[in-house]
Parts: structure tokens; sequence; C-alpha cells
């Protein structure tokens, strides 16, 4: 991923942790949405461009990590339409787990298994 790409990518997980932080994802729901479908779009064209002679496991460990952030961005989307008190505190909970998860998981595959 080149250096603009990554810095999107990342600013974009930080807007989104903040928002999920504040409890604030209905109030921006706009914002939400666009940085959970930029964020998508980034982290596919960055599986597209890393798919280039990966090394052994790495096909599995990121199809793991992708069903693993699509949770978290489907738990956006969740607390973006809204819902009870409730679930929007198991969903905002959900969201953040599998976002770190989602995070450590890419760290790992960019960085160490290369």
């Amino acid at each position: 991923m080149n250096d603009a790409l990554l810095y999107l990518h990342l600013a974009l997980a930080i807007v989104i942790s903040g928002l999920l932080l504040a409890s604030r994802v209905r109030q921006w729901r706009w914002l939400s949405m666009a940085a959970a479908l930029l964020l998508l779009l980034t982290g596919a064209h960055n599986f597209a461009t890393r798919m280039q002679a990966p090394p052994p496991g790495w096909h599995a460990l990121a199809g793991i990590k992708v069903l693993i952030g699509l949770h978290a961005l489907a738990m956006v989307f969740l607390l973006a339409r809204g819902g009870t008190e409730e679930k929007e505190k198991r969903w905002r909970k959900g969201a953040l787990i599998s976002a770190g998860i989602t995070l450590g998981m890419g760290l790992y595959l960019s960085n160490i298994m290369r």
C-alpha cells in the first residue's frame, strides 16, 4: 500500500474508533458510514496488491482477518442505524474488540509474517 493510502487507512480507523469510544456513531452517521466504506475500500486495495507471492498460510489468516473486519464494520452500520441502549452498548463493545483484533492481525500479516 502506498503511503497516502496507508495514512488514509489509519486515519479512518482512528476516526471510527474515536466515534465508537465517544458513543457518537449515530450523531455522526454520515461520517461513520463514509469512513467505514472508505476503510473497506482501502483494505480491499491492500489485500489485492499484497497477494503476489505471499508466504504459506497468509491467505488463511487474511481471510479470517477479513471476516473479523467485516464484523466490526457491520457493528458500525448497526450503531449508525440505532437501537436500544443495551444493544448499542453490546454492539460498541463488539466493534471495538473486532477492530482491535483486525488491527493486530493486519500488523502481523503486513510486518511480521513477510
